[in-house]
């Protein structure tokens, strides 16, 4: 009578150990629940940028694939390669330096309704601030110009006067209403000087002709 072995179970390892890289690094799986567990909760939109910060961080130039099929690399061609990249860069937020440029502002009244829009609305989230001091805008105005102010207090307080900006505080400063559109929709303002001017055509000299009125002759008879 032959003697039958057993099949023994073999020792279950627990979820900790099993889902831990042979380096000690956390697997791939407990990093993504990490940072699932980080973003849950916050809207959609937030998400996506702390993702996508993350990814520029880290050097990343990875797109999500749509389908319906598994997750995995996909294969494209180099053109859709390169618009794969042009659209990553165009994510990134841009420098303060680039957007004054695009803006272009032509005085320093509007360079600050721009830097403070720049840090409210196009900065990278950790540097965005609702409302500019006299030394933020300094710090823009080196940043972005090379230059700073003489008295940047008293910059803001003309745009306050201007009506760019309103009062939030003890040398607080936000962007108002007006301040966004000048920004948004009036600069750049290349020639609009000259379209707002009325131009006023020379008056003709218009020569005027005396005619030479006859002489009235008394005709004796």
């Amino acid at each position: 009578m032959s003697a039958t072995t057993a099949h023994q179970p073999q020792p279950a390892h627990s979820a900790a150990s099993s889902q831990q890289t042979p380096s000690g690094q956390k697997s791939d799986f407990m990093a993504a629940e990490e940072i699932k567990a980080i973003l849950q909760g916050r809207e959609k939109a937030e998400q996506e940028k702390i993702i996508r910060w993350v990814m520029e961080s880290l050097g990343l130039n990875v797109i999500p694939v749509g389908g319906a099929g598994h997750a995995g690399t996909a294969l494209t061609s180099p053109h859709a390669q390169a618009e794969q990249h042009v659209s990553v860069a165009s994510l990134r937020p841009k420098d303060i330096k680039s957007f004054v440029a695009e803006r272009k502002p032509k005085s320093d009244l509007q360079f600050a309704a721009v830097a403070a829009y720049y840090l409210q609305f196009e900065a990278p989230q950790p540097a965005r601030i609702n409302a500019i001091s006299a030394q933020d805008l300094q710090e823009a105005g080196r940043l972005a110009r090379g230059y700073g102010f003489k008295k940047p207090l008293v910059t803001l307080n003309n745009a306050v006067r201007q009506g760019y900006f309103d009062r939030a505080g003890r040398g607080q400063f936000k962007l108002n209403a007006v301040g966004e559109n000048l920004v948004v929709m009036a600069l750049p303002s290349a020639g609009a000087d000259t379209k707002n001017r009325t131009t006023r055509r020379p008056r003709r000299k218009q020569s005027r002709k005396r005619h030479s009125k006859p002489n009235k002759t008394s005709t004796a008879s």
